[in-house]
């Protein structure tokens, strides 16, 4: 994810499509993000953590010292509002979802994620951990639900193939 320092200056100047522009090119990074964190969140809880993620690091501009590192700065952001909100979650006596899942290595499958397109990582990471069906997968994404479904086919094999090798 590029992300050209025009748009980034523009935020800190209060520019709304510059805000626009940022949210459209980092929140599909920022809900994999999620995805690959926790699942069973609801769509409304994730919308509402990316909200409360993009309100901080808007309203906190001055804190980034690096503009070129922005995504590493807005994932700390995301992971720090992620953390707050399952904490509060727990407390309020609902479990984490991935303490029902069998245990990987996760360096294995962050590995095989990174290997796949955008695309397909996206897809795969919202249908394997995130439970959704591929016609909500594909409504998400504005995509067909034949593309969705050969896009997962793929990413499903090659998670599997990743897996089975370890």
């Amino acid at each position: 994810m590029d992300i050209d320092l025009k748009i980034i200056e523009g935020v800190r100047n209060k520019d709304a499509d510059a805000k626009k522009e940022l949210i459209s090119l980092t929140r599909e990074y920022l809900v994999q993000t999620i995805y690959k964190r926790y699942i069973g969140l609801e769509e409304k809880e994730i919308n509402d953590i990316l909200q409360a993620t993009y309100t901080y690091a808007f309203m906190n501009m001055d804190k980034l010292i690096d503009d070129a590192n922005f995504k590493k700065w807005i994932t700390v952001l995301l992971n720090k509002q992620l953390r707050e909100y399952m904490r509060a979650k727990e407390n309020s006596g609902v479990t984490t979802a991935l303490r029902e899942l069998p245990q990987y290595r996760q360096s294995d499958v962050d590995d095989c994620l990174n290997d796949m397109p955008e695309n397909q990582k996206t897809v795969t990471i919202m249908h394997c951990l995130g439970k959704l069906k591929q016609k909500d997968i594909a409504n998400r994404l504005k995509m067909s639900e034949e593309g969705v479904a050969r896009l997962l086919k793929s990413g499903k094999q090659k998670v599997k193939d990743v897996l089975d090798k370890k």
